[in-house]
């Protein structure tokens, strides 16, 4: 087991992919120049374009053999001399400003496909320079573990007219960075991603000259002493030892009630004695998206030092089987000291979350609090793979983080939470119940049993059971796999 292990950690290098980019007004040498080109109106926002470019883009038009539509790229015959291959990219319509980021992913797959090592795009002033950007780092994302056979170009020009400064620009990098690093974590395999694995990436993020990242790793002993018997509870059935990860960011004045994060860290699910059935089990890897995009936001926090205090939590555990695991029936006693009846093992994620939540309020009485988890199945029947669900206690910090979602271009959902919920979650023979029979609104009750661990601190949940992992389907900026999501939406709204 060892040696497969030291095997494996061997080829971690070959995953996250990075490139130089730089802002620029003028075109240089380069081995391939991609001219990003919308459907209408390009002319009128094209005053980087030289004349000799507008007559051939206006030729190909007529030609029909380039309309601009949004996924084309189209290429053709060089126009300068340090020019290698040029290409047209087809902007579409622009009908949302993330379609940038789009074309930007479109045009970094075939830079990698071509095997370019230093490109340039060629922006006019109808494409936003920011989401282009993004999308270029994300679509050039790629994830294997075996032979290292990826090819990253080693550096991007981006010629535009656009004023974006060194700070915005460097917090661009460093979040599609931190992006790219939240989808290793969560692409990782089980025998490569347990909770002391995902302590010690916490670790990695702290280090380095000054560093404004302090981590610390509380063991299983020391939750103990906390009487954490909810997170540690979930735990019992596997030889790995529960960790909770604490992260502190302080950028804020001393006296100032941070900004809280909490992230469930499943490293892998296998349900428990409810365990999961086939085609679902094998995605299980991913039951610690929420930890992961913690930990990413954390990182991109390194290089954007916004001046605020920021607090991550994490439970990092594994929901397995054997003699010593929590049964149907068993009755777990929280931090805050409520009894929990389990009714179902597979509804482990709101254990962990609960004494994260508390150890959260109760340490660091933070001003506003967001968890974030692959929480409930019941998520993705009621808005699918595209939609993120949030449910709430506070109607400001609800509208808040939608606001900052719409900004951050991805899709976010309110869901209810009423005093009916809030009634199913109790007991008759324990304080609550931690999956209740016969309601069905899974997400709305995942968030009632959670909403009794945040005491009056203002809260949202967000569920990301069905965003944060598309095993089927893949897109210009995301492969198969873990995709990131709400990293924008969360570093918008630290930012707001």
């Amino acid at each position: 087991f060892v040696f497969i292990r030291v095997s494996l950690e061997s080829f971690r290098f070959n995953i996250c992919l990075k490139m130089k980019i730089t802002l620029t007004k003028e075109l240089t040498a380069t081995d391939a120049l991609f001219v990003f080109v919308s459907e209408k109106d390009w002319k009128k926002k094209s005053k980087l374009f030289d004349k000799k470019l507008v007559e051939t883009i206006e030729s190909h038009f007529e030609d029909k053999n380039f309309n601009g539509e949004k996924g084309e790229v189209f290429q053709i015959p060089s126009l300068y001399k340090k020019t290698k291959k040029l290409f047209l990219v087809g902007a579409g319509k622009l009908k949302t400003l993330d379609d940038c980021r789009i074309i930007g992913g479109n045009a970094i797959r075939k830079a990698k496909k071509i095997k370019a090592n230093k490109i340039s795009f060629l922006l006019p002033e109808n494409i936003c320079t920011k989401r282009v950007i993004s999308g270029s780092i994300l679509g050039n994302y790629a994830f294997k573990i075996g032979k290292n056979d990826f090819f990253t170009p080693k550096e991007l020009l981006i010629v535009t007219n656009e004023k974006l400064s060194k700070q915005a620009l460097q917090s661009e990098i460093a979040l599609g960075e931190a992006t790219n690093l939240t989808r290793d974590l969560i692409n990782l395999p089980p025998n490569l991603m347990n909770p002391n694995d995902l302590a010690n990436e916490a670790k990695k993020i702290e280090k380095g000259i000054n560093n404004p990242i302090k981590v610390t790793v509380l063991g299983e002993k020391e939750m103990e002493k906390l009487k954490m018997g909810s997170l540690l509870g979930v735990g019992l059935g596997s030889h790995e030892e529960s960790k909770l990860i604490v992260l502190e960011y302080n950028g804020g004045q001393k006296k100032e009630a941070p900004l809280a994060l909490v992230g469930k860290g499943v490293c892998f699910d296998s349900g428990g004695y409810h365990l999961k059935p086939t085609n679902h089990i094998e995605e299980m890897k991913s039951d610690m998206s929420g930890a992961a995009t913690v930990l990413g936001i954390f990182k991109w926090l390194v290089t954007a030092r916004p001046k605020k205090n920021i607090i991550g939590v994490i439970g990092a555990v594994e929901n397995l089987v054997n003699g010593k695991a929590f049964k149907p029936g068993d009755i777990l006693t929280a931090m805050n000291g409520k009894t929990i009846e389990i009714t179902n093992t597979d509804a482990e994620g709101r254990l962990v979350l609960a004494d994260c939540l508390y150890y959260v309020t109760t340490k660091f009485k933070p001003s506003k609090m967001i968890d974030i988890a692959t929480l409930t199945g019941s998520c993705i029947q009621a808005l699918g793979f595209e939609i993120t669900g949030l449910v709430s206690n506070d109607e400001k910090l609800t509208n808040d983080l939608t606001k900052a979602a719409k900004s951050a271009d991805e899709n976010v959902w309110e869901l209810p939470l009423n005093d009916f919920l809030r009634k199913k979650t109790k007991g008759e023979v324990a304080d609550l119940l931690n999956w209740s029979p016969g309601v069905s609104a899974g997400c709305s009750m995942g968030g009632a049993f959670l909403e009794n661990f945040v005491e009056k601190t203002p809260w949202v949940h967000i569920d990301i059971a069905g965003t944060s992992f598309h095993s089927t389907t893949e897109t210009s900026t995301s492969k198969k796999g873990a995709t990131g999501v709400m990293m924008r939406t969360l570093k918008t709204w630290l930012e707001d």
